[in-house]
C-alpha cells in the first residue's frame, strides 16, 4: 500500500467516510486541524530526457514528494520504466493536449483522423489554450485523455492522479466536463485550480454524478515570471514561500530540469519555464535551508510523514 498524500490535488472530490464528513482535512489525515500540509509536485515529467533526469534526482534527495508525466511527450516510455522500478512514488498523468515548444513538437495518443478538432494544419496540437478553446470538441478531448490513460497504464505507468498540462482541459465549460468525466470513469483523482470552483457552483458543467459536497480545495503556488532568473530571486521567493504558507492543505508546483544543450535546444525563445528556470527550481528544493526551513515550519509533506494511512481513513479521492 501506498502511504502517500494521494489527496496532492487543488481539487480533489473524496469518497471519505460519513463518520469523517464534517472533520478538516488535516485531522482526516491523522494531523491536528492547524496542520500546514505540504505536497512538492513536480510537473511535465516525459517532455524531455532532461526533465525526466531532473525529476528522478528530485525523488531520490526527497526534494518533491509527487510529479505526473506526459503521456504524448517523446520521453514518456523512459518515465512509464521509473515509475514501473519505483511503485511507491506518487506519479500521476499530466494529461497533455497542447505543445508549446517552437520546434519541438507532438500530438496524441489518438490517430489525428480521430481527434481533428485538437489537430492544427501542421499537425499537432495547438501550441496554446486558445487553439484548443477555439478548436476542441467534447467528444475528441474525452477520446484523447481516455487514451492517454490507456497508453500510460498498458506501459506501467498506473496513474495516482490526473492534471492537466498548460491547463488546458480548462478551456471552455465541455472540455472541463470531459475531464471530470475521464476521472469518473477511471477511478482516478483529479487535480484542478482554485478558480475552477467557480464553474462548478455557477452549473457550467453537469456535476449530477459526482457528490459536490465532498469537493476539498487546497492552496496552489508556483514560481511566475516576476523577477529575474537567478538563484538569489528564486531562493527568496521559495523561502518567503514557507513562511506565509497557512494551515490546511497546500501544494506547490514546480517545473525541473537540467540547464544542458537538450533542454535549451528545446525551449529556445522560451525563458518562461525554460531550462535555466528549471535547473533553479531543482537547485532550490535540494537547498539545505529551503529543507531544514520546511521542519523549522512545521510544515508536513510526505518526507517526514511516514505515518500517514491514507487507505485507514477511507479517504481515496474519487470523482
Amino acid at each position: 500500500m501506498k502511504k502517500v498524500f494521494i489527496l496532492f490535488a487543488l481539487l480533489f472530490i473524496a469518497a471519505s467516510g460519513v463518520a469523517q464528513k464534517d472533520k478538516p482535512l488535516a485531522q482526516k489525515l491523522g494531523f491536528d486541524s492547524d496542520a500546514k500540509l505540504l505536497i512538492i509536485h513536480a510537473d511535465d515529467i516525459g517532455v524531455a530526457h532532461s526533465v525526466n533526469s531532473a525529476s528522478f534526482d528530485g525523488f531520490s534527495t526527497k526534494s518533491i514528494t509527487s510529479g505526473s508525466v506526459m503521456v504524448p511527450c517523446p520521453w514518456f516510455l523512459e518515465a512509464a520504466e521509473y515509475a514501473k522500478s519505483n511503485p511507491n512514488h506518487d506519479l500521476g498523468l499530466h494529461l497533455t493536449i497542447t505543445s508549446e515548444w517552437k520546434n519541438y513538437k507532438w500530438s496524441g495518443i489518438s490517430s489525428s483522423n480521430e481527434i481533428k478538432s485538437l489537430i492544427n494544419e501542421q499537425g499537432h496540437f495547438y501550441s496554446l489554450n486558445e487553439g484548443v478553446r477555439l478548436n476542441a470538441n467534447y467528444e475528441d478531448v474525452k477520446r484523447e485523455l481516455t487514451s492517454q490513460i490507456n497508453y500510460s497504464k498498458i506501459n506501467g505507468l498506473i496513474p495516482t492522479h490526473l492534471d492537466s498540462h498548460m491547463g488546458a482541459v480548462r478551456a471552455t465549460p465541455e472540455i472541463f466536463q470531459a475531464y471530470f468525466e475521464v476521472g469518473h470513469e477511471n477511478s482516478i483523482p483529479i487535480s484542478l485550480p482554485e478558480e475552477s470552483k467557480l464553474l462548478i457552483e455557477n452549473g457550467s458543467i453537469d456535476t449530477s454524478k459526482f457528490d459536490t459536497s465532498k469537493l476539498l480545495w487546497a492552496k496552489y503556488y508556483t514560481k511566475k515570471h516576476d523577477s529575474s532568473i537567478d538563484y538569489q530571486s528564486w531562493k527568496k521567493f521559495y523561502m518567503e514561500l514557507l513562511d506565509i504558507i497557512k494551515p490546511g492543505f497546500n501544494i506547490l508546483l514546480v517545473h525541473l530540469g537540467y540547464n544542458n544543450d537538450e533542454l535549451k535546444a528545446m525551449m529556445i525563445d522560451h525563458p518562461d519555464w525554460g531550462s535555466k528556470w528549471r535547473e533553479l527550481d531543482l537547485k532550490i528544493l535540494q537547498d539545505k535551508e529551503f529543507k531544514n526551513l520546511i521542519k523549522e515550519r512545521n510544515i508536513n509533506n510526505r518526507n517526514n510523514c511516514d505515518n500517514i494511512n491514507i487507505e485507514s481513513l477511507n479517504l481515496i479521492v474519487i470523482l
